[in-house]
């Protein structure tokens, strides 16, 4: 039988990615070689849900507006990519790429070379409206949860080595493709259990969770059902799924 491994413990230093869309958002000549590109990959004390929220076994979560102050401080390097991919447009090791916080979030600012390909490219989507959001990467230092684990706050992020990117469609993990980003970066751990699940207790799992949908149950089991406590088969349908 399978162990519950808690979210706290699974996700600390794990690598991550959030996209938002972005409302302040701009795309600026600055001359004919050169542009600007302002926006926010990230916004404070604005809670979303992660893995569809709390109902579907998820979590609601948010930014502590101090999360990025430690990893600023340390001058991360960090590359400004489209879709988390490619050759960088901009780079903070090099000037190009500057990062700040305000009173809505992490700022990202960053100086382009017109004559590249990629940001022509980039610049005609923008100017369409065909691309209006930002994500980053990053790994969590210090975070908060509430016991029962549906609430997430985000106190301390580390930068360094991920990046910013302008992206189309956010991988954020209630998406098919945030789920794939998901098991792409599972640990080694996970992937011997997934291994190792009899498809009995996938069976079981879903008989559990059954109960609490249909109301069988008044309250959430304390005590473990046909060998298997709620906890364990939430967890093993996210493996799964």
């Amino acid at each position: 039988m399978m162990t519950a491994t808690r979210k706290a413990d699974r996700l600390l230093g794990a690598p991550e990615r959030r996209a938002f869309k972005c409302e302040q958002f701009e795309f600026r000549a600055t001359g004919d070689a050169t542009a600007t590109l302002t926006g926010y990959a990230s916004v404070f004390d604005k809670g979303y849900e992660m893995y569809g929220g709390p109902d579907k076994g998820g979590w609601t979560e948010i930014v502590d507006k101090r999360a990025f102050d430690e990893t600023l401080k340390r001058k991360p390097d960090l590359h400004l990519l489209i879709n988390h991919e490619g050759m960088p447009l901009a780079r903070t090791k090099s000037g190009t790429l500057q990062l700040s916080t305000d009173s809505v979030g992490l700022k990202v600012e960053a100086d382009l070379n017109r004559a590249d390909p990629d940001v022509q490219r980039l610049e005609v989507k923008m100017s369409r409206g065909d691309m209006d959001e930002m994500s980053f990467a990053f790994r969590t230092v210090r975070q908060e949860w509430n016991d029962t684990e549906t609430e997430r706050r985000l106190l301390e992020l580390n930068l360094d080595k991920g990046d910013v990117s302008v992206v189309n469609f956010g991988a954020n993990p209630h998406t098919s493709a945030g789920v794939r980003s998901a098991l792409a970066a599972i640990s080694e751990g996970d992937l011997a259990e997934l291994r190792s699940i009899d498809p009995a207790d996938i069976q079981s799992a879903y008989e559990i969770l059954g109960q609490l949908l249909t109301g069988d149950t008044a309250d959430e089991p304390t005590e473990p059902k046909q060998g298997m406590s709620v906890a364990q088969a939430r967890r093993l349908l996210l493996l799964t799924a």
